[in-house]
């Protein structure tokens, strides 16, 4: 074999071995299968859908737990079984205008939910007509002589709405026959007595509602509490101020539905409470006019369960007692 002939034989293996290394690479490999594409768990599911150019929300599902998220400023709510003065827009009584809870208020598993709206720059909540008339509102430190008698509606003012320097005696379900047994349910004074709350410190101005409880019951006999009630108020701090509240009416869903407690006993009581006053040391207080709708009911956009205004307009009830000047 000549020199030339070994120059060949020596490129054609070198192509042989090169045709065999790219042909696997580039013929055989493309006969691989691609694996499975991966299937997600219909339990982990994530979706966005654009609002507006500059608002969003994606939606999380796990399991029971719902996750709703947008950008800006974040509130966190958690509503668990059972109802109370927790959820932040509902609250019931208990005693003698207990009643059933809305499905809103009450759910069967422990629910969190998230929730953020987008902003485009921080903005300040809107407020309320009494807070924008600086003119209108009570001065500073006008509450701190002030003392609150009440049932489930004080108790909502105390909860949601408390008015700086005030101080509150109140349960949910207090008449004018149990003024002597129940105890306070709210900070600053929980678990003391009417009597020890009235002798506590000195008050210029007593506010009290109360009578809810009792509509059902004989008009007399609770002028006659309300009578004493204010007597040993008097004796307790002479030169004091009371001011006796009106009841707040129910909506008419249950003014028309319930024979015991209506307006039209409401507005009786209430009328029964006005004519107590003198306008001197004894004065008259009607929020109704806020609330009302054009029945003279209380408005459906303010409560749930027909009785008890919703935790927010608490503060709203609180801002217009500040426009109050007695």
């Amino acid at each position: 074999m000549n020199q030339t002939q070994s120059r060949r034989s020596v490129l054609a293996l070198i192509f042989t071995v090169l045709f065999l290394i790219t042909g696997k690479i580039f013929i055989w490999k493309s006969g691989d299968k691609a694996p499975a594409a991966q299937v997600n768990d219909p339990a982990d599911i994530t979706a966005e859908v654009a609002l507006t150019s500059d608002q969003s929300i994606s939606v999380t599902t796990t399991g029971t737990t719902t996750t709703e998220t947008t950008t800006s400023t974040t509130t966190t709510t958690t509503y668990a079984s059972g109802f109370s003065l927790i959820p932040p827009d509902y609250v019931v009584s208990h005693n003698p205008d207990t009643v059933a809870p809305t499905e809103s208020a009450v759910t069967a598993a422990v629910t969190t939910m998230t929730v953020t709206e987008a902003t485009t720059a921080e903005t300040e909540p809107p407020e309320t007509e009494a807070a924008q008339n600086d003119s209108a509102a009570a001065p500073a430190g006008y509450f701190n002589d002030a003392l609150f008698i009440g049932d489930s509606r004080t108790v909502g003012i105390a909860s949601y709405g408390p008015i700086e320097g005030a101080t509150y005696f109140a349960t949910v379900g207090l008449s004018t026959y149990q003024i002597d047994t129940a105890l306070s349910e709210v900070e600053g004074t929980l678990n003391q007595s009417f009597e020890y709350v009235l002798n506590a410190k000195k008050y210029g101005k007593v506010y009290i509602m109360l009578g809810i409880n009792e509509i059902g019951m004989d008009f007399t006999k609770t002028m006659q509490n309300m009578d004493n009630i204010i007597a040993r108020i008097k004796a307790a701090q002479p030169g004091v101020k009371i001011i006796l509240m009106a009841n707040l009416h129910v909506s008419a869903a249950r003014h028309y539905s319930d024979a015991v407690v209506n307006n039209t006993k409401i507005n009786s009581f209430n009328a029964l409470l006005a004519a107590k006053a003198d306008n001197k040391t004894i004065f008259y207080l009607d929020v109704n006019p806020q609330f009302d709708d054009a029945e003279g009911c209380l408005g459906s956009e303010y409560t749930s369960d027909n009785t008890h205004p919703y935790a927010k307009y608490y503060v709203t009830w609180s801002e217009w007692l500040k426009t109050q000047i007695f």
